[in-house]
């Protein structure tokens, strides 16, 4: 039997199954362990874990960071260190990592959202929390935060991004939202994100200033959590050349496949981002029978229609991805 491709996932970088980065964890499972079962205010810990924040922020462009053991827990230990002390404010389509208790996100675009926010904030001395995701990954859309420069340099504010697509891929060198979001007095901006993505390691990151990410470190939730694997952190810290290079190779499959379905119908995708939305709903069906696999499943409602999402990433071959498009032509005519 035909083996069939794999065009779903985040695993934007190919990171799980690249050679150079598994000599990489190995060797630092061999120097440090399978795992560090101890908290991180721990006066005994590891020199890998401030080696590796002190990595991701400066590949960001962040002042400080601080990594966890997933995304989730990243986004929860800033959650739950400002629930009591300000109102949140949820844009659309916020990841449920980010959601305290059953919040019910805006169903508006992000546009819209930002306009309400800034009259929210014009007419409003309470404090806030905006609370949104970088980007859409399932109906591919990168968000701009221009608009935060209307904000009355006098009005203090909190931004909370989710930036668990993003990192790893989009930015310049892959740095992410973090540079992108403006420089001001009056805000404060945290952005967090599963580095389980692009990044290919178990673990969630905090970027922001000193300040705010040394009161996270004071929570109950940082001390009481274990930390990520230490192997897994040291392979990151020795991997930026090999992200470099998949993210050369990423652009050069978007740009490869992108010129065989350019013209078509019924697909939507930003050239920056590397997910191609199908609007199609015998998409998922009809190019398995080609020996294709793509994602293809209702979210966020279970109930719902089928999202069919075409994944690449860096490791897929020119062969693939023309088999991919030769089909999704196909597709479009038969249906």
């Amino acid at each position: 039997m035909e083996e069939k491709s794999f065009f779903g996932g985040t695993a934007y970088l190919g990171m799980p199954h690249n050679e150079e980065f598994k000599k990489l964890v190995f060797e630092g499972i061999d120097k440090y362990g399978t795992n560090f079962g101890a908290s991180r205010n721990n006066n005994v810990t590891l020199d890998v874990f401030a080696m590796a924040e002190e990595e991701a922020a400066r590949r960001s462009g962040a002042e400080d960071s601080i990594i966890v053991s997933s995304g989730y827990m990243a986004a929860q230990l800033v959650i739950q260190h400002f629930s009591e002390k300000v109102r949140f404010l949820y844009a659309p389509d916020t990841h449920p990592a980010l959601w305290l208790g059953q919040p019910s996100p805006p169903k508006i675009s992000f546009n819209e959202w930002s306009e309400q926010a800034l009259d929210l904030l014009k007419n409003s001395e309470e404090p806030i929390l905006l609370i949104t995701n970088s980007l859409n990954n399932l109906f591919p859309e990168i968000y701009g935060f221009e608009w935060l420069n209307e904000i009355d340099s006098n009005r203090k504010v909190t931004l909370l991004v989710d930036d668990s697509h993003g990192l790893g891929i989009t930015g310049k060198n892959g740095e992410g939202v973090y540079p992108r979001i403006p420089k001001l007095q009056n805000l404060e901006t945290i952005v967090i994100a599963s580095m389980a993505k692009a990044i290919g390691v178990d673990a969630g990151v905090i970027l922001g200033s000193k300040e705010i990410l040394n009161e996270l470190r004071t929570s109950p939730v940082y001390a009481g959590a274990s930390p990520p694997a230490p192997g897994m952190l040291f392979a990151y810290c020795k991997a930026s050349a090999i992200y470099s290079q998949e993210l050369e190779k990423l652009r050069d499959n978007m740009k490869f496949f992108t010129g065989y379905i350019g013209g078509e119908k019924n697909i939507s995708y930003l050239k920056e981002f590397p997910v191609y939305l199908l609007d199609n709903a015998r998409a998922g069906e009809y190019l398995s029978s080609k020996g294709i696999l793509i994602s293809s499943f209702a979210y966020p409602d279970p109930t719902g229609k089928a999202l069919n999402r075409v994944v690449l990433n860096s490791r897929h071959t020119k062969e693939q991805m023309r088999k991919l498009a030769e089909s999704v032509v196909l597709l479009n005519k038969k249906y």
